[in-house]
């Protein structure tokens, strides 16, 4: 059997774009900060995304049916700290500032200058070990210049000019 420590090391090597996957519903906006995103098929257009059954977002998506997937610019990595909980930034998890707009067909928060965003139509959800992988219809895309955020060996990195 695979010892964890050894997967976990080894994935960490694997670079990711950083999102965070924000809903809203009866209790409000919520967000947390997500590296296990990715496309799943074109046709439809549809992500996948894994989150922690523990995680409160994970209700409150399966209940409000929508959410967005916000793959975060490189001047965003406080926000990405502070959507993962880091305590000394929970003033930043604040959907009134100006780094978000509410969509006003999905009330979904969406972050201003993301590098790309994905509203999202919450069609399944699979269990798995500690997580759920929740499959999401894309109903809306758009994109930036902005160049994103990845995780890469346990630290936030910028993507460097390819060429």
């Amino acid at each position: 059997m695979l010892d964890p420590t050894q997967f976990t090391s080894a994935m960490r090597k694997a670079a990711t774009p950083v999102s965070i996957v924000t809903t809203s519903g009866e209790h409000g906006p919520h967000g947390a900060t997500v590296s296990a995103v990715c496309s799943l098929t074109a046709a439809p257009p549809a992500v996948l995304i894994c989150i922690n059954k523990n995680s409160r977002i994970l209700g409150m998506i399966e209940e409000h049916g929508v959410y967005c997937v916000n793959y975060i610019a490189q001047s965003h990595d406080q926000l990405a700290l502070a959507f993962a909980g880091v305590p000394d930034l929970a003033d930043q998890r604040n959907f009134g500032s100006d780094h978000w707009t509410i969509d006003p067909q999905t009330s979904l928060p969406v972050l201003s200058n993301a590098a790309a965003i994905f509203t999202c139509l919450h069609i399944q959800t699979v269990s798995f070990g500690t997580h759920r992988i929740l499959i999401g219809k894309v109903e809306r895309a758009d994109s930036t210049e902005a160049r994103p955020l990845t995780y890469w060996d346990g630290d936030f990195r910028s993507v460097a000019d390819m060429g």
